[in-house]
């Protein structure tokens, strides 16, 4: 199930995309040009991120403007896999979605996304994605999406607490352990949380699948018949759930808010309240800012480990729905070249775009994984190097991890359903002292099989 992987970091032009569960509104609808062929993208920032909206607005009217058969209406509709399905089952959904890289598998598999080989084979850049990423995308000669983003696990932590709390911010911790005691120590000193987590939405067995790995543990095998089989219920997995324990009901320094999800503990963060926590840095560095988070005081550590050197690793990917028209595909691929493949591929759209980013105070220069080639990213980089305003120094250990972690992919059958089984086993350890792990991590064993059998069936 594990790779090695030898990852360039990059500083590129980050497009803040804070999302929120708002449909397009009809006069985007009506604005649509006669006899023109119109897209929905997913994508568009949420209304309360004034520049990164305005921003994409500029680029739907650049785009246009050398597309005039193309009408782009956007759309702030974050993915979710319970009402998508329904929507595309319906024709209902955008024609450019936006997914998480553990969707693909199973929307190929059932007909909902569209082969998109001949247009996207015309791509000056498409050789030069990362196959890593496209490995999950490509079924014989079809492709059925494009990477916008990847990412890895790493650790998030404030500055300020740090020093408040007699840390070092430029030594955070390495190691579970290290947390723990962190934690603790952030706690006692502040009053505030020392380490948050979220358990909600997916979030509890996503960052118990992340915290497994690191411990050398896996959540998924597949055997010699070529079935999945659930492999969480040994010592890895149940070295998280006790450390969780420990943190929760001895330490008091995971705080009382244990039942939320991402967005919820970002806003904690953001405001002064949680000294760590688990996601992926780059990704979350935007929204941060946009809410009003001071830079300085944003931490990226590398992944905690337990042993393995390994972190968790994903990427958003767009894709094309299955009802899409002929036009439509053509359409949806030129705007997915023009939002998403340009500014990392296009070194002089690089810096148009990184100088309009700083210009609008949006982040330019938050290191990141790259969708292309290690020549590739070294010459964007240098392209967008005198607009970076984020403080990359304080990204030194997430980016130094990067370069030495095994990358391991999330459970690549089922991922979604797994992670919805796992999460009332983390909510029952962070909300009852007196949770049977044992018992917990069978019963949901047992869950995940049926979850397996029926994907696989």
């Amino acid at each position: 199930m594990r790779s090695r992987q030898r990852p360039l970091v990059a500083a590129a032009a980050a497009l803040a995309v804070v999302t929120a569960p708002a449909a397009c509104s009809n006069d985007d609808e009506g604005s649509a040009s006669a006899g023109a062929v119109t897209i929905t993208v997913m994508g568009q920032p949420a209304a309360t991120n004034t520049a990164a909206l305005e921003l994409f607005q500029q680029q739907v009217e650049e785009f246009e403007a050398a597309n005039p058969g193309i009408d782009i209406v956007g759309s702030d509709v974050p993915w979710d896999a319970k009402t998508f399905a329904a929507r595309l089952a319906g024709g209902n959904a955008p024609t450019v979605i936006r997914v998480p890289l553990t969707e693909p598998p199973s929307l190929i598999e059932r007909g909902q996304v569209a082969d998109i080989a001949a247009e996207a084979s015309e791509l000056e850049s498409f050789d030069e994605l990362n196959p890593r990423v496209m490995e999950f995308l490509v079924r014989d000669d079809a492709v059925y999406g494009i990477p916008e983003k990847s990412y890895a696990f790493g650790l998030v932590y404030n500055r300020a607490l740090f020093e408040q709390a007699g840390l070092d911010p430029d030594d955070p911790p390495a190691t579970w352990d290290e947390v723990r005691a962190y934690a603790k120590q952030i706690s006692d000193a502040t009053g505030k949380t020392g380490f948050g987590e979220i358990s909600t939405n997916n979030s509890g067995g996503w960052h118990l699948t992340g915290y497994t790995y690191t411990n050398g543990g896996t959540m998924i095998e597949q055997g010699g018949d070529g079935a999945w089989s659930a492999s969480f219920d040994a010592e890895p997995a149940r070295q998280v759930l006790e450390w969780w324990k420990q943190l929760r009901w001895e330490d008091d320094s995971l705080g009382d808010n244990v039942l939320g999800k991402q967005e919820d503990l970002l806003a904690e963060f953001t405001a002064g309240n949680v000294g760590m926590w688990i996601s992926a840095p780059p990704d979350l560095y935007p929204n941060y800012v946009a809410a009003g988070g001071d830079p300085a005081v944003y931490g990226a550590a590398a992944m905690p480990q337990g042993g393995a050197d390994a972190t968790l690793a994903g990427a958003t990917v767009l894709m094309v729905d299955a009802k899409a028209s002929a036009e439509e595909r053509a359409a949806a691929v030129k705007w997915i070249e023009f939002r998403a493949l340009r500014p990392n591929y296009d070194p002089e759209v690089a810096t148009e775009y990184a100088q309009a980013s700083a210009e609008d105070g949006l982040p330019v220069g938050v290191p990141v994984l790259p969708i292309f080639s290690e020549e590739r990213y070294a010459t964007i980089q240098e392209a967008i190097a005198q607009y970076v305003n984020v403080p990359v120094e304080n990204f030194a250990s997430y980016v130094e991890s990067l370069d030495r972690f095994t990358y391991v992919p999330e459970p690549t059958v089922a991922s979604q359903e797994i992670y919805a089984a796992l999460d009332p086993l983390v909510q029952s350890v962070l909300t009852d002292p007196d949770a049977d792990i044992d018992a917990l991590l069978a019963d949901a064993e047992a869950r995940v099989n049926t979850i397996l059998e029926q994907a696989q069936g």
